[in-house]
């Protein structure tokens, strides 16, 4: 059976109260400003809710961030976006004052929805 448009809702509302996350065409994604012990941390983190959720997110390392994608197939879910709200609130355990800053430049609630065409 597929997603409903009450299902939909649902997963929109959960968006809503995450920051930053982008929401593309069946992909979940974001990027964190982290140093690289934070990254690690975190990374651990990642590990213990991915298993504890059966969700499977690819995560990278550049320079200066940390990337998160969460991607499947028929689109995500809200199992991927409850993943998404126990990262945010990691992030913000781990990188403490920086997470603070970021979130003076976002707004709460604030996520982009994107489709491939953009």
């Amino acid at each position: 059976m597929g997603r409903t448009e009450q299902d939909d809702n649902v997963l929109l509302d959960a968006l809503r109260e995450l920051n930053s996350w982008v929401a593309d065409d069946g992909r979940l994604s974001r990027s964190l400003p982290l140093d690289d012990s934070q990254h690690a941390e975190l990374a651990e983190q990642i590990k213990i809710f991915a298993d504890t959720l059966g969700v499977r997110p690819d995560v990278s390392r550049t320079d200066e961030a940390t990337l998160i994608v969460l991607a499947r197939e028929g689109g995500f879910s809200l199992t991927d976006v409850t993943f998404a709200g126990r990262v945010e609130t990691a992030y913000i355990t781990i990188a403490g004052d920086m997470a603070a800053q970021e979130d003076t430049h976002l707004s709460k609630g604030r996520f982009r929805w994107l489709r491939r065409s953009e």
